[in-house]
């Protein structure tokens, strides 16, 4: 079952059906909606360290949506950005409801690594529809740190999943 977090888009085969600028609008748009889900899973975490990477997340995001918004103006100057209602892949959506256990985090973060999985693959396909090696670069660099983001996730899963040695490494330190 799909989560209200998470909205299932298109499968990302039908990339090729859309315009750069569309495809750009769903980038910019996916990365609006990723750092909102991120401001609102961080605000119904307790866990500060998990909290901190949730908010470092946010951040990446919101930079991510800058970058593409400053790739919109040079390709397109003097437009306004079009979001197009449908999205390859799944978008997150803002935490509306109460996480109750670590169970619930643990169901977000893993839609969270499928989002950030497609948003990888997206910008790897993107790259091969960007017409200068600047943007193609570009493209690359997206791809790669949305895979960072989803092994960042990935590591807070594997540690969720036993909740007991988490909560025990959160009181190791100084």
């Amino acid at each position: 079952m799909v989560p209200p977090e998470l909205e299932e888009g298109l499968p990302i085969e039908k990339m090729k059906d859309f315009s750069i600028e569309e495809l750009l609008g769903m980038a910019i748009k996916a990365e609006i909606g990723a750092k909102r889900f991120y401001e609102s899973l961080a605000d119904r975490i307790d866990i500060q360290e998990l909290k901190s990477k949730i908010e470092w997340l946010a951040e990446e995001e919101k930079k991510h949506e800058e970058l593409l918004r400053r790739i919109y103006a040079t390709m397109f100057p003097g437009k306004e950005v079009v979001f197009p209602k449908d999205h390859i892949g799944p978008e997150l959506q803002p935490v509306a409801r109460k996480l109750h256990d670590v169970k619930d985090i643990i169901d977000l973060i893993r839609w969270a690594m499928k989002a950030e999985e497609i948003a990888a693959q997206f910008y790897a396909e993107l790259e091969n529809m960007v017409d200068t090696e600047d943007k193609k670069r570009l493209m690359r660099y997206l791809s790669d740190m949305e895979w960072g983001h989803y092994y960042n996730l990935k590591a807070e899963y594997e540690l969720l999943l036993d909740w007991e040695m988490y909560s025990q490494m959160m009181h190791v330190g100084p």
